[in-house]
């Protein structure tokens, strides 16, 4: 089950994510069975950076994984108003910044990470291949 928890954020089908958030699980090898994400604004995100992650500092995702062979349990926490300043600043649409950090939590859940410079690499070609499956879908 993928569930959405959002005040009429996304304007992308809710039906749609979860096809393609499934079929990105299933080419991993894995299987979902709860995946959550919750849009927040920026007071919640902060105070989940500062009690969970000891960060003082904004950001637009915070994933909390609790996968266990192969089956995706997860919650992953976004940030509206960072997610719309990242767009911006990287001059893509609002629906690809959604796709990149819907796929980027479920990637932290597929073991990928983005610790180092390499990994960073890696999990960014990730988003990208995974959001070139989006829109080959719809």
């Amino acid at each position: 089950m993928i569930r959405f928890n959002h005040d009429k954020f996304l304007a992308l089908s809710e039906v749609d994510l979860a096809l393609w958030l499934n079929i990105i699980a299933e080419q991993e090898g894995y299987t979902v069975e709860e995946l959550e994400y919750n849009f927040v604004d920026l007071d919640t995100m902060l105070s989940l950076n500062q009690e969970y992650l000891n960060q003082d500092a904004d950001t637009d995702i915070i994933t909390f994984d609790y996968t266990e062979s192969k089956v995706i349990k997860a919650e992953a926490y976004i940030s509206g108003d960072t997610l719309r300043k990242n767009a911006k600043t990287h001059e893509q649409t609002i629906e690809n910044e959604i796709l990149r950090l819907l796929c980027h939590a479920l990637l932290h859940c597929l073991g990928y990470n983005d610790k180092t410079n390499n990994q960073k690499q890696i999990m960014r070609l990730k988003e990208e291949d995974c959001i070139n499956l989006f829109h080959v879908k719809h």
